[in-house]
């Protein structure tokens, strides 16, 4: 009886014992080897960017009380320059959480004809730029593909800091035409970058969920923008 019992015990002295080393990775190769490729989070970064934007908003631009009717509306994406900074929060080795505070240009370019006057009819063209500042606020989920390459997706939030509309060619006067703007913007954006050592360079799309204007007939901002930059910190 007394040997069984110590028979017994031994037994199960050495099954817990495999089954702890077996938790611990103990010898285990394989283990060992899986857990040599985990990779460290990732260091928390910074970055300042510029680059150009292309604005071109959906739906019609709010009208001025000119008195005048156009039967015919052309409008064109409008070129703009944006900067701004980011600060990239890492989870672990492939997400983070990019908030970024920036200034960005919208707005588009317009060009009518055909109106009556007190001539008559004309078909002779008018051009309108309209100019439209925003203080902007992007944040983004971002999933690193590898250790250059990510996509990007989030919300944005933006205060307007002003609206001017300029009839006529570059050197023309601008008017202001803040009144006709609500006073700030939100959408959804997303995006695709690159990065290597202390540069980064990021396409982005933007398109606002809210009517931005006044106006009866709608308007949601809509732009791409390419920026480049530099990163401390990762």
């Amino acid at each position: 009886m007394r040997l069984k019992t110590l028979i017994f015990f031994s037994c199960l002295f050495s099954s817990l014992f495999a089954f702890s080393q077996t938790q611990d990775g103990g010898s285990n190769p394989e283990y060992q080897e899986n857990k040599s490729y985990e990779k460290p989070v990732r260091q928390h970064e910074w970055g300042i960017y510029l680059g150009p934007s292309w604005s071109f908003p959906s739906g019609t631009i709010p009208q001025l009380n000119t008195g005048l009717t156009y039967d015919n509306e052309r409008s064109r994406s409008r070129t703009g320059f944006d900067f701004g900074v980011k600060f990239n929060f890492f989870i672990d080795h492939q997400w983070s959480v990019d908030f970024n505070a920036q200034f960005k240009s919208a707005g588009q370019k317009i060009q009518y004809s055909g109106y009556w006057h007190e001539l008559g009819y004309s078909e002779t063209n008018v051009n309108f730029t309209e100019s439209v500042l925003y203080f902007n606020f992007p944040v983004y989920a971002n999933y690193y593909l590898n250790d250059n390459f990510y996509i990007k997706g989030g919300v944005y939030g933006s205060a307007i800091l002003n609206a001017q509309r300029r009839e006529g060619n570059l050197f023309s006067d601008y008017n202001d035409v803040g009144h006709l703007y609500k006073g700030g913007d939100f959408g959804l954006t997303a995006g695709i970058g690159a990065a290597m050592n202390v540069f980064f360079l990021e396409w982005r799309y933007y398109r606002g969920l809210v009517d931005i204007t006044f106006d009866d007939a709608k308007l949601y901002n809509q732009s791409i923008q390419l920026i480049c930059g530099f990163k401390f910190g990762g």
